[in-house]
């Protein structure tokens, strides 16, 4: 009887504290998101430097073997969530900014289909070097994700069961080229990055396994 009843708490536990029950038809998208701790850090053939790091409910990854260029995301049962992008392009050092939804996955995903989620209402704050806030301002954005099936991932990964997230900002009236594909192999996360023309892999082991730099330039010891 002991025994009976705590298989049933745990069953209880398990369904509160995790998304949906899995099945043959969906993904836990975490487990594409999420490389082993082994197959990091990465680098590609275009000599582009990438680390993970995990912290609780939170990823971040540091680019170009900087420990103050990184984005982070973080999740629940039922979402993943854009947390920061630290990472601006321009030798804008230290800004950063984040979203009011922040939405970005979904934890479980159908294998057939494209999952979609339109949010025009979020909106972005932008942070100087020092942490100092801008204005908050309208910053709608679509993202789209689907099952990819297996793939040849390249590199040192191998043929993987892939994830595909598909970012377009200001999906109303954006600029062209603006849209952003990340794709994930299971077991290993994110190995390529693509806007435009522009394709980045880091699919090979080895590299500078850098942790993220506080948010603020003053708090930054190196």
């Amino acid at each position: 009887m002991r025994h009976r009843l705590a298989l049933l708490l745990w069953a209880v536990v398990a369904t509160a504290c995790g998304p949906t029950a899995p099945s043959d038809d969906s993904i836990d998208t975490l487990d594409y998101v999420l490389g082993a701790p082994e197959t990091w850090p990465r680098f590609g053939p275009t000599n582009h430097h990438q680390h993970q790091t995990v912290e609780g409910n939170r990823v971040c990854w540091t680019k170009y073997t900087l420990p103050w260029s990184y984005e982070c995301w973080r999740w629940d049962g039922a979402y993943l969530y854009h947390d920061v992008d630290h990472a601006i392009d321009g030798n804008r050092r230290w800004e950063h900014y984040r979203f009011s939804d922040g939405r970005w996955l979904p934890r479980r995903l159908a294998k057939r289909g494209t999952w979609t989620l339109e949010l025009p209402q979020n909106r972005m704050t932008w942070f100087d070097a020092e942490c100092h806030a801008e204005p908050e301002r309208l910053a709608p954005y679509r993202v789209e994700a689907w099952y990819a099936g297996s793939s040849n991932a390249g590199g040192d990964l191998g043929v993987r069961d892939v994830l595909v997230l598909s970012y377009q900002p200001n999906f109303e009236g954006g600029e062209p080229d603006t849209q952003e594909l990340f794709w994930f192999g299971k077991g290993v996360g994110w190995f390529k990055w693509t806007r435009g023309g522009v394709s980045v892999a880091f699919n090979q082991f080895g590299g500078v396994a850098r942790t993220p730099a506080p948010l603020c330039a003053r708090d930054f010891q190196f």
